[in-house]
């Protein structure tokens, strides 16, 4: 499987919201890209040029069999998975459920994954000042000089908008709007993921046909786009490599034979009734890694669980995606397996690393942090 990092520099305020599900007049943006909006984008990019865009109707010529076949590889099933763009370095995760913050002073943080599974009681006082903690939010980033931190959000720009009526060609009376949008300029980092030589071809194939100006891929995404709003420009080059191995030995350290699964990406998973699955059972994670050994168990005392509902816009389509409900990125889960399976536990967690679980996984939702080590390195206890 061949691993591309993609950058997305904005050159202009860029608007990405989770608006389906909202109907406010004000419409907040996210702090990244997800992938399905870079990917929708470039996706829309090809159609035109194919002329086969139901929505825009716009047809920019250049389109020829072998882009179809292309755009057939790279966007068909089994093809390309775009993850997450995010404003930080790749050593980043969401602030887990079990994390504490102190949050008078940032760089306090701690962990309570072994206390619940030793079934320790902790306070709710920082050890080192005494003042209260309180769930941490947000997102948490890892250098090798300070190891784990909260990071920086980007900075944000509310732009007030009234509403034109067509037919007068004014301002409609009553209609007022407000847009939020990430400030330029703003560098965003993801990664897309090619899973055999056919696709990566056919990747760098639409790549090249998007080089039509000076070289550079210019597009734009997210919303309010005909006003302005997000023009970026992408570039791709060689990711280095993942690291391989799982630290399962790390947790073994602590006189345990567990795993965690910490949620980066929201994850769209449904159970065997076709319901928003309430958790991460053995028997779910087995319809995605069919060799899951037996003596894996969830840990309910030590798994915590959020949820919130995603959607977005189809590019491709020119059409909203439903609006489903997904385990909410933070969320921590904890399984308990047998030691004489540990070999087969690491080869299942390697393979969740790379594909993911749920649905629109070639969309980024799904992703996980496999044993991160932001709890062994901030335990509480």
């Amino acid at each position: 499987m061949k691993r591309y990092k993609l950058t997305l520099t904005a050159q202009s305020p860029v608007a990405i919201g989770e608006w389906m599900t909202t109907r406010s007049n004000v419409r907040e943006s996210m702090d990244y890209v997800p992938g399905g909006v870079l990917r929708g984008a470039l996706a829309q990019l090809i159609l035109e040029r194919l002329g086969n865009h139901n929505t825009s109707q716009r047809a920019l010529g250049g389109g020829t069999t072998a882009l179809q076949q292309a755009f057939n590889a790279v966007f068909g099933k089994d093809g390309a998975q775009f993850r997450f763009l995010t404003p930080f370095n790749e050593g980043w995760i969401p602030a887990p459920a079990t994390a504490l913050f102190n949050k008078q002073r940032d760089k306090y943080l701690y962990d309570t994954l072994f206390a619940l599974i030793k079934g320790k009681p902790y306070e709710m006082q920082c050890p080192e000042t005494g003042d209260r903690l309180e769930r941490g939010r947000g997102y948490l980033v890892r250098d090798e000089a300070s190891g784990w931190r909260k990071a920086k959000m980007p900075s944000k720009t509310t732009y007030v908008r009234v509403g034109l009526n067509r037919a007068t060609e004014a301002a409609e009376g009553g209609v007022l709007y407000a847009i939020e949008a990430v400030d330029a300029p703003i560098v965003f980092t993801g990664e897309v993921l090619l899973p055999t030589p056919a696709c990566e071809q056919a990747f760098q194939q639409i790549l090249d046909a998007l080089c039509w100006r000076d070289g550079q891929i210019r597009l734009r995404v997210g919303s309010a786009r005909s006003r302005g709003f997000g023009e970026v420009e992408l570039k791709c080059e060689d990711a280095q490599p993942e690291p391989s191995a799982i630290p399962l030995d790390q947790f073994e350290k602590q006189g345990m034979h567990i795993f965690t699964l910490l949620t980066r990406t929201p994850a769209i998973v449904y159970d065997a009734c076709g319901q928003p699955a309430a958790t991460l059972t053995p028997d779910i994670l087995r319809n995605y890694l069919p060799d899951l050994p037996s003596s894996v168990q969830l840990h309910e005392g030590a798994t915590r669980v959020e949820r919130e509902l995603v959607s977005g816009w189809s590019g491709a389509w020119g059409m909203p995606k439903p609006v489903q409900q997904a385990i909410a990125p933070g969320s921590v889960f904890t399984y308990t397996y047998d030691a004489s399976e540990r070999n087969a536990v690491e080869q299942c967690l390697q393979q969740l690393a790379v594909q993911g679980v749920g649905e629109r996984t070639a969309e980024g939702y799904g992703q996980f942090a496999v044993c991160s080590s932001y709890h062994l390195e901030h335990d509480i206890t």
